[in-house]
């Protein structure tokens, strides 16, 4: 299994046009850098992840029949030139369940995040979860693939 940084690497190398047929994905030049502003693990490195516990129903989440979760995390992409074009798709998606960045519905399509996200600097970003009442309890596993692209 890759890990995410080869992950990473590998998908934003295909949508950069970079990788042949027949031929392993060649490695992007950017590197990403994760921080969890709230909530989650602290990471410097390119292995975030966040840990979001047992969920459980409370007043408020039966009135919107969802549980929501948010989570702010600063990305840092570090490479060549000025700003490089960010999409952000699910590596899988849990069904019933629903993942957002900055408002934009996440599915295994990858979908533009930021046309002109700066290389070198600390973008904030907002991650939602919401699992609908009616999505049988268990685990929720997801992962978010953050591509990057220079234009």
């Amino acid at each position: 299994m890759l890990s995410r940084r080869a992950l990473i690497a590998a998908a934003a190398a295909a949508l950069a046009g970079t990788a042949g047929a027949g031929r392993p994905p060649l490695a992007a030049p950017y590197a990403f850098r994760f921080e969890w502003l709230e909530g989650g693990s602290r990471s410097l490195g390119s292995d975030a992840h966040v840990d979001l516990g047992a969920l459980a129903a409370n007043r408020a989440s039966l009135r919107q029949r969802a549980i929501v979760t948010k989570r702010r995390v600063a990305v840092r992409i570090d490479g060549p030139g000025p700003s490089v074009r960010l999409s952000v798709a699910l590596g899988a998606e849990t069904p019933g369940c629903s993942v957002r960045v900055n408002g934009i519905a996440l599915s295994t399509i990858p979908r533009m995040l930021d046309g002109a996200h700066r290389v070198g600097t600390a973008v904030v970003h907002q991650i939602e979860v919401s699992i609908p009442a009616d999505v049988p309890a268990g685990p929720f596993l997801s992962n978010i693939q953050w591509l990057a692209e220079s234009y």
